[in-house]
């Protein structure tokens, strides 16, 4: 049986427990007496560590310690104790490949481990994704997040978490691909990964100062040896040297001019820290003591003691962090940016809309003018009430301004009862009496609209329109009258006219929406019409009617509708970008 046995998964896993419960953790357990084997030793000394640092919720760093006892000496307990670090970090596919490796090389474990294990690879399986890289050129490398992942082509898709991620596949003499890929949980994602032949490059020829022999990396890719010589894009580059253990250089920045030699000379020394460095979003740029290292996750060896690490993407507010590595220790740095609201890349660009509204018409104080006026006493009058529908179309610009062309329906109507009267017989004194009138406003919408937009999810639009109403105001009017013949009443109608009638309006409106896909929103505002009676619809004054025992009949010219005429219109709406 291996050494320290019964420091086992369960152990670590209730330490983790107990942890996100806020419960006391467990004392780690004590290790057993060391071996007389040094790597034992060590990768002892190195698990009891990353017990320790579990006790202490410094899950980042109690799993390079089990790594490191893994690499010294592999075991069931620093396998699964650092499968479980991993998940708690939330690095679901490196913990998937741990959970593997402990069911396929320590078989003989107890059935209680191995079930646990079993339902660990279970529900990591639906938190994983994988990428599958193709047509790339043989041998060419492949790094996910910074991680050197093999050549192609490759034996399997990579497994990776779900999530935004950067892919780069390098090969001497051909321009990097580089993607970004999103990763959905059970997902495998095609990538093709051509690569075009370097038009136009420069050389570059790195050596190790005293003549040692090391791993050359070149913009996160493993080239070749120290001396190593190849041609490569113009512009700057980082490279690194790696060596065996902790031995390598920092990474070095090295322009590189087209048809041109470039010389880096790189001392190696002994690396007493470690750090991974985690950028959001993914394809942020990071650099390490003002050299930049690349895009997305690095991961790397570096002098003990402080280092500056900058991250920085498009759109997002620039972040420095200070970063002390002790000597031996390994930090994982997450850095998250936040979105600058000013940056021109949250803007869309300049797109057509088209937007199809419909609005409740509210008139206050009144739609009926003359009618509505006069009605007092025993006289009763209805709110001016209706709606509208209109269809939109517009070009918006990256800054939000907005222009278009409305065309719409309009329809509202009042009812004006009992209200006193007067029907004037030909040549005779008016006969007294009430009317009862149905007032309707309709006609067709033609205007303009100007406006802003602003924000992106949950956008509000601010707009101002205008233009003419051309339609009709009708009157529908019966009554009930005293003759001057006999003094006896007769009733009126009901008698309709429709004049025509033109109206100029202004439409000041606010609108909040929520967009529910590319390009298609839902939203709900409020507008203030303003409507401006540029002809004056009035009833016939020459229409004759019949004034029963009195003959024929006319009523005044009353105005149908108010010079200037209100009214709150709330609505919904549906609008499409492209």
């Amino acid at each position: 049986m291996r050494p320290w046995v019964f420091l086992s998964a369960v152990a670590i896993a209730a330490a983790l427990a107990g942890r996100a419960s806020a419960q006391p953790p467990p004392a780690a357990t004590t290790a057993p007496a060391p071996s007389a084997d040094d790597a034992k030793i060590q990768a002892r000394a190195h698990f009891e560590r990353g017990v320790a640092l579990v006790n202490e919720g410094a899950y980042r760093a109690a799993l390079a310690e089990f790594l490191e006892s893994r690499h010294q000496y592999p075991t069931r307990n620093a396998t699964s104790n650092a499968a479980l670090c991993l998940r708690k970090l939330e690095r679901f596919d490196e913990a998937l490949d741990l959970y593997e490796a402990l069911l396929r090389d320590f078989s003989e474990m107890p059935a209680d481990l191995r079930a646990e294990a079993q339902r660990a690879v279970a529900e990591l399986r639906q938190l994983s994704g994988t990428i599958d890289v193709q047509g790339a050129e043989p041998d060419a490398g492949v790094t996910l997040d910074g991680r050197v992942r093999g050549d192609f082509p490759l034996l399997a898709p990579l497994r990776t978490t779900t999530g935004s991620h950067v892919l780069r596949v390098y090969k001497e003499g051909f321009e990097p691909f580089e993607a970004r890929v999103e990763v959905a949980a059970g997902q495998t994602v095609r990538v093709v990964a051509r690569l075009r032949p370097l038009a136009e490059a420069g050389r570059l020829r790195v050596t190790e100062a005293s003549g040692k022999v090391l791993a050359v990396v070149v913009d996160g890719n493993t080239v070749g040896k120290t001396p190593w010589e190849g041609s490569v894009p113009p512009g700057e580059h980082t490279v690194v040297l790696r060596g065996e253990g902790a031995f390598g250089t920092q990474p070095a920045s090295v322009p590189v001019r087209l048809h041109e030699n470039a010389q880096l000379s790189l001392s190696v020394e002994e690396l007493g820290g470690s750090v991974r460095i985690v950028p959001t979003p993914a394809g942020a740029t990071v650099a390490i003591d003002s050299v930049t290292v690349g895009h997305g996750t690095w991961e790397g060896r570096l002098r003990a003691g402080a280092h500056r690490v900058e991250v920085a993407a498009e759109g997002f507010v620039p972040e420095t962090r200070r970063v002390d590595l002790g000597q031996g220790r390994h930090e994982v740095v997450g850095v998250a940016l936040r979105r600058d609201p000013e940056s021109a890349v949250w803007r869309r660009p300049p797109h057509f809309v088209v937007e199809a509204d419909g609005s409740f018409l509210i008139f206050a104080p009144t739609l009926g003018g003359d009618l509505a006026h006069a009605c007092g006493g025993a006289c009763s009058k209805s709110p001016g009430l209706g709606g509208y529908a209109a269809l939109r179309g517009g070009y918006e610009l990256r800054s939000g301004i907005g222009f278009g062309a409305t065309v719409g329906y309009l329809y509202a109507r009042q009812t004006v009862d009992g209200r006193a009267a007067a029907l004037t017989p030909t040549g005779e004194t008016p006969d007294l009496g009430t009317a009862d009138d149905r007032l309707t406003l309709r006609g067709f919408l033609a205007g303009a609209w100007a406006g802003l937009s602003l924000g992106e999810r949950f956008p509000v639009h601010l707009r101002l329109g205008g233009g003419a109403l051309i339609g009709s105001m009708g009157d529908l009017r019966s009554g009930t009258f005293r003759a001057n013949a006999g003094n006896t009443s007769y009733s009126v109608g009901p008698l309709g006219i429709a004049p025509n009638a033109t109206f100029v309006y202004l439409a000041p409106e606010v609108r909040a929406g929520v967009r529910l896909g590319q390009g298609f929103e839902l939203s709900a505002g409020i507008e203030l019409w303003a409507l401006f009676a540029v002809s004056k619809p009035a009833w016939n004054p020459t229409q004759p009617i019949n004034a029963g025992p009195d003959g024929s009949g006319t009523f005044p010219a009353d105005g149908l509708v108010s010079p200037v005429s209100l009214a709150i219109a709330p609505g919904l709406g549906a609008r499409y970008d492209f």
